[in-house]
């Protein structure tokens, strides 16, 4: 199997003001120029979300109308991988793709289908990871005891096959999702912030979103009233959308951002169609304004302070880079390792902690690495 086995190359677009690069022959030399990659995907028959090809092109025209980003980003789009002819055969292709671009080791950002498809794209995304993360902006926890398999189902799948990664959602209305869903997931100590945590202070996503290597953008998380091709009343708004976007781009741990469950033909006047590319818009600019941290504490680039809390016999470690000013906060693995866990946190997070209290995020991720490794 080859790249062009797997995808469609892209078609002449009228407008191209960002100067993203169509892939010409998916030769080794002209992938290695990109900073960054773009893919269309229109699988959906796991889904009663019809996000095929005519939503793939409809996001691709209006994003490359959109003028350039802060810095300048060589983006090739690779095109639209092949719809096969079974779903298996479409995620095959899905995974192929992923796996074979991240040999460049530059991030990819994915347009269409559906949620479920993360499921063939995660051990890509994770590979070489001690401990993967993964960051859903959805307005529900897609997950059931039932042992059905869809884009509202597939967590369950997900967690199985990658049992050592940490689940973060950001934006989830609890209205929406079933007690049985809540519990599972406050049981594998997973960490959510809700939909009116978010619209108070979407600051406070960041931290959620810098951890994963993996981001799923369901379209269904945007109120109704800033896209109405959503399903939602309520939800996040949609500059918040973008900012979250744009997060996930500056981000030094993504690898893959995937965009999934919009149907263009219920939008009115094309105004989901152009969020959906202005997130995506985001995306590319958070990339191409990273600092490239490497994310190693001792290599004289963080500020490292140690904070005694009476609640605990060790002390809470952060670290904040000289470079973005980003914070880190040290967690240790099980009881008797001398391994430790650096999760981002969020400078209120820090603040508690200088106060007296010992941040959620830190105690949820204590107790899930210790369920992990005792």
């Amino acid at each position: 199997m080859t790249l062009s086995d797997c995808c469609i190359p892209v078609d002449s677009i009228p407008v191209n003001n960002m100067g993203i690069q169509p892939v010409f022959s998916y030769d080794d030399a002209e992938l290695q120029k990109a900073d960054a990659f773009l893919l269309g995907y229109v699988e959906d028959r796991n889904s009663t979300v019809s996000s095929g090809e005519e939503s793939v092109n409809a996001i691709r025209e209006k994003l490359y109308s959109l003028h350039g980003l802060s810095k300048s980003l060589n983006v090739i789009d690779l095109g639209t991988c092949k719809r096969g002819d079974t779903v298996q055969q479409s995620y095959e292709m899905l995974q192929y793709v992923v796996e074979r671009i991240a040999l460049y080791q530059k991030p990819i950002v994915i347009i269409g289908g559906t949620q479920e498809s993360v499921c063939s794209i995660a051990s890509a995304s994770f590979r070489g990871v001690a401990f993967p993360a993964m960051c859903f902006i959805d307005a529900k926890i897609d997950w059931n005891n039932e042992d059905d398999f869809s884009s509202e189902n597939y967590l369950k799948k997900l967690c199985e096959d990658n049992p050592r990664m940490r689940v973060l959602h950001v934006g989830g209305q609890e209205y929406l999702s079933s007690r049985d869903a809540l519990s599972w997931f406050s049981k594998n100590y997973f960490y959510a912030m809700r939909l009116g945590e978010c619209n108070a202070d979407i600051t406070k996503a960041e931290p959620l979103i810098r951890d994963a290597q993996l981001i799923s953008f369901d379209m269904n998380v945007v109120r109704y009233s800033d896209s109405p091709a959503g399903q939602n009343v309520n939800g996040l708004y949609s500059e918040y959308a973008c900012q979250c976007a744009w997060n996930a781009g500056y981000s030094p741990r993504m690898n893959t951002f995937m965009l999934s469950e919009f149907d263009v033909k219920k939008d009115v006047d094309g105004i989901s169609t152009q969020l959906a590319a202005q997130i995506i818009w985001h995306v590319f600019d958070g990339i191409s304004q990273g600092k490239h941290e490497s994310c190693d504490f001792f290599d004289g680039t963080y500020e490292i302070l140690h904070l005694k809390h009476a609640m605990i016999p060790q002390d809470i470690t952060f670290y904040t880079s000289k470079v973005s000013k980003t914070i880190w906060m040290e967690v240790p693995i099980g009881t008797n390792s001398s391994k430790r866990r650096y999760i981002p946190c969020s400078p209120s997070d820090y603040e508690q902690c200088a106060t007296g209290y010992i941040p959620d995020v830190w105690m949820t991720e204590l107790h899930r690495l210790r369920e992990l490794f005792g």
